[in-house]
């Protein structure tokens, strides 16, 4: 039939790469494809002019190509997820004046429900007829029949996921602008699902087929319906299935759409996706990647930011109540009086043939605050830090073993407590830690002990006589230490000749100006600092006792960029600005009353959760088996308010009451969304992005 000719085109619909089904439209009935076997129930319509098939061009559907053309009936191919376009470009081929839509997971579909269908919707002079606006008819006898210049305007104006994959939403979601018609049955039938969308919905189909084809390859609804009166056994089959699964699940992603054209994350999203085909694991810190947060709607990257607020990449502004660049901030960002100093220090040149004397001036500052210190060695990161500190003190004591207590970075000694374990560091912070690449040897050099736990330090260091180099531990972090565990750490030190490291690489400056071992009572041979030391600019100090630190010159510990300039300038900056300004304190207050309104406000919500941590370094945990995805949904909704947050906090001095309260208010405003998502029993399903990521593990 010529092409302009065509007044009334059918198009069905399929693909091989169903999701529920793969490859159900050819899957075998009575030695047929099952799209084979519609197709002839199609063509026994009389109100249809054409029939043509619309696949798309995905290699999985050249098989459905080749069947067309075994059955001789015309192949559109098109885009495989928008449907909507694929099925307009092949209408737009035929120029027909009226459209019928039929999709390939209808094998039992009739003839005489089609004409009937068509005839309604001619004699009504509608825009848009079909008999499941309000289904009365089985699910599987599905049609829809429209005008082609409906379809245009629908092709040219739809934008929501379930629009353009289920082709008809937008005509019968303006009912203002069209006339809609629905086709009914003198029973309804709808509770009865003849459609194939999963394995037992084609069992159905199958027996239905092999009973009733074989005397009568005319077979119509009428004979099926007579045929599941003496099989109700069948009906059984495949119930436990709802209706309209497929489009549901769409609409959920509508909501994802709009979510996400709300968070207004195109420019994010985009060079996430480009950075992990570039960098391995995407960032260079665990800690920021978009992943352990909610990976499609964490923004990932900034553009500026400015006392506690940041601009991402599509100028999103945000209030961060989030991690304060994972504790580095403590000041805040771009801190005017330490960005200052810093471009001084550049117009003056960063770095030369001869040393910043702003070293010295930083390690007489240092051994200041901590008057317990006498000497002091200089890094630029945390990790590295804590690595010259045990190797200085393996240079001291002339022994290999470590026992410690929390997280302390990547490198091999503390990695090496992984080695030939299920996960020994599981419960220091960081669950999951792959010692791959960590020298084999190393195994029996690590050996970690739980905070407050004396007697499994006790239990290593006596099956380890002579043998421990180094006792490391951070000051606190989830819980503070009891006067036993403080006291009694530091006497077994003394008593094995093992050097007490402190780890302040995270609790410095958070309660106090140094090291939050002055506020506990501690009495360390070391010291460990960065983060907050150059308040954002890399900068770390490891200071100790003359005696050990000496050791430092008994083994080779040397790099260029530990000399440069910028990081001791920023560091004194930020001491001198911390010290005048009681700065420990105000996070202190700050952090309090966001715990307090954790507390206040979870309570209120029926939520339960675990508060950890010390008020300018907290966090909560969901009591909950879906705790990721609540995690997931809670930073959704606190980025939908215009708030980086996550399920911790560290202040920074720039925070104000003002701030807590406005972030009080949205997690007020956040949480009967969060509350209904969990009571829901499937809170995935609120999700726009990801659930929250656990631990380390490798990023796809």
């Amino acid at each position: 039939m010529e092409a302009a000719l065509t007044n009334i085109l059918a198009i069905l619909q399929a693909r091989v790469s169903s999701t529920r089904l793969p490859g159900k439209v050819l899957k075998p009935i009575m030695g047929r494809p099952m799209l084979a076997l519609q197709v002839e129930r199609v063509l026994q319509a009389t109100k249809i002019d054409q029939l043509i098939i619309a696949t798309s061009t995905d290699p999985s559907d050249d098989e459905l190509e080749s069947l067309c053309e075994g059955i001789h009936v015309p192949c559109y191919r098109g885009s495989l997820n928008d449907v909507l376009d694929r099925f307009y470009q092949a209408a737009q081929t035929w120029k027909p004046k009226h459209v019928v839509r039929i999709t390939g997971d209808c094998p039992l579909i009739d003839p005489v429900v089609i004409d009937a269908v068509i005839a309604y919707y001619l004699n009504g002079d509608y825009d848009y007829v079909s008999n499941t606006v309000e289904p009365t008819f089985p699910d599987g006898l599905d049609i829809e029949i429209f005008r082609f210049s409906i379809l245009e305007e629908a092709w040219k104006e739809a934008s929501l996921p379930s629009q353009r994959e289920h082709v008809t939403p937008f005509i019968h979601q303006h009912p203002d602008r069209y006339r809609i018609g629905n086709y009914r049955n003198t029973e309804d039938l709808s509770h009865m699902r003849w459609t194939v969308d999963e394995a037992e919905d084609f069992d159905l189909i199958n027996r239905i087929y092999n009973e009733l084809y074989p005397f009568d390859p005319n077979f119509r609804m009428a004979d099926i319906l007579n045929l599941l009166q003496q099989k109700t056994e069948w009906l059984s089959i495949n119930k436990q299935f709802d209706r309209n699964e497929g489009f549901m699940k769409s609409l959920q992603e509508d909501k994802r759409y709009e979510a996400m054209k709300r968070l207004n994350l195109e420019k994010s999203i985009a060079l996430q996706e480009h950075a992990k085909t570039r960098i391995p694991g995407l960032s260079q810190l665990l800690s920021k990647r978009p992943d352990q947060f909610s990976y499609g709607v964490w923004p990932g990257y900034f553009s500026r930011a400015k006392g506690v607020e940041i601009w991402d990449l599509d100028d999103n502004h945000y209030v961060d109540m989030s991690i304060g660049g994972i504790g580095a901030n403590v000041l805040g960002y771009a801190d005017p009086d330490v960005d200052r100093a810093v471009r001084e220090a550049l117009d003056k040149g960063t770095s030369a043939s001869l040393n910043c004397p702003e070293e010295v001036e930083l390690a007489d500052l240092l051994c200041e605050l901590h008057p317990w210190a006498e000497k002091v060695r200089f890094a630029r990161t945390g990790g590295e830090s804590m690595a010259i500190a045990v190797r200085i003190a393996r240079a001291f004591t002339g022994r290999d073993k470590v026992a410690f207590c929390g997280y302390h970075g990547w490198h091999d000694w503390y990695l090496s407590a992984n080695i030939g374990t299920e996960n020994a560091l599981g419960e220091h912070l960081l669950s999951g830690l792959d010692p791959a690449g960590v020298p084999k040897a190393l195994k029996g050099t690590s050996f970690p002990f739980r905070y407050n736990q004396l007697k499994e330090l006790e239990a290593i260091l006596e099956s380890n006589k002579n043998e421990i180099a180094a006792i490391v531990m951070e000051p606190l972090r989830n819980e503070w230490p009891t006067p036993d565990f403080i006291n009694g750490v530091r006497a077994l030190a003394t008593a094995t000749g093992a050097i007490l490291i402190i780890d302040e690489v995270s609790a410095a400056f958070r309660m106090n100006t140094g090291g939050a071992h002055l506020v506990l009572g501690m009495d360390p041979d070391m010291a460990v600092f960065s983060k907050s030391l150059g308040n954002g600019y890399p900068m770390a100090a490891i200071i100790g006792k003359s005696a050990v630190m000496d050791a430092a010159q008994k083994s080779f510990i040397s790099s260029t960029y530990w000399t440069e300039r910028i990081g001791p300038v920023a560091a004194i900056a930020m001491i001198k600005k911390h010290r005048q300004n009681d700065v420990g304190k105000h996070l202190m207050k700050i952090g309090q009353m966001v715990q307090d309104g954790w507390r206040t406000l979870f309570a209120r919500h029926g939520i339960p959760i675990h508060i950890d941590g010390t008020p300018p370094m907290g966090h909560f945990s969901f009591e909950h088996e879906k705790a990721l995805v609540a995690k997931a949904l809670f930073i959704q909704g606190m980025l939908e308010k215009g708030f980086l947050a996550t399920t911790g906090f560290y202040a920074m001095f720039a925070h104000q009451e003002e701030h807590v309260k406005a972030y009080l208010d949205a997690v007020d405003q956040v949480l009967p969304m969060l509350n209904e998502a969990i009571s829901s029993g499937h809170p995935e399903s609120y999700l726009i992005g990801q659930p929250a990521a656990s631990g380390f593990k490798r990023l796809n």
